[in-house]
C-alpha cells in the first residue's frame, strides 16, 4: 500500500511541476503578446499582432504590411504562397521566418521590440516595433 501511495504522490508532484513549467513558459513569452507597429526599411509600415504564445514558444497572430495590404498569419512553417510566417519565442528572443522571405530576430526592450530583419545577402536592416 505504501508503494502505491508513494507512486501517486510522485505522479501528482510531476504533474504539478509540468503545469507550473508550462505556465512559466507562457508568462515568459507573454511579454511579446500585443500589437506592435513599426517601419521595416525596404518594405515599409508594418504591424505585428501577437495574440498568444503557444506550446514550444509558437507564435499565434499575424503581420500586416501597408504595402499592397499584405497580411500573413503565423503557422507551423513559413510559406510565401499561403502567406504564412513561422514565429517562435525562445530565450527572450522572438524569431520570425517571414512569408515575404527573410528573418526577423527581435528582443523586448521596454515598450519596443528591437532587432534586425535579414533577407539573403541583399537586406540587413535594424527594425523597431513599438507597442501600441
Amino acid at each position: 500500500m505504501s508503494i502505491s501511495l508513494h507512486t501517486r504522490r510522485l505522479f501528482l508532484g510531476g504533474g504539478l511541476a509540468s503545469l507550473s513549467a508550462a505556465g512559466f513558459a507562457q508568462s515568459a513569452g507573454g511579454s511579446f503578446v500585443g500589437t506592435w507597429k513599426g517601419d521595416v526599411p525596404g518594405i515599409g509600415e508594418a504591424t505585428l499582432i501577437v495574440s498568444a504564445i503557444g506550446a514550444g514558444g509558437a507564435v499565434e497572430g499575424r503581420m500586416e504590411f501597408a504595402l499592397q495590404g499584405f497580411v500573413s498569419t503565423f503557422g507551423e512553417r513559413a510559406d510565401s504562397i499561403k502567406r504564412v510566417n513561422q514565429g517562435t519565442v525562445a530565450d527572450g528572443t522572438l524569431t520570425i521566418e517571414a512569408a515575404l522571405g527573410g528573418r526577423y530576430v527581435l528582443r523586448r526592450n521596454g515598450d519596443a521590440l528591437t532587432g534586425r530583419y535579414v533577407r539573403g545577402t541583399t537586406l540587413d536592416v535594424p527594425v523597431t516595433f513599438r507597442k501600441s
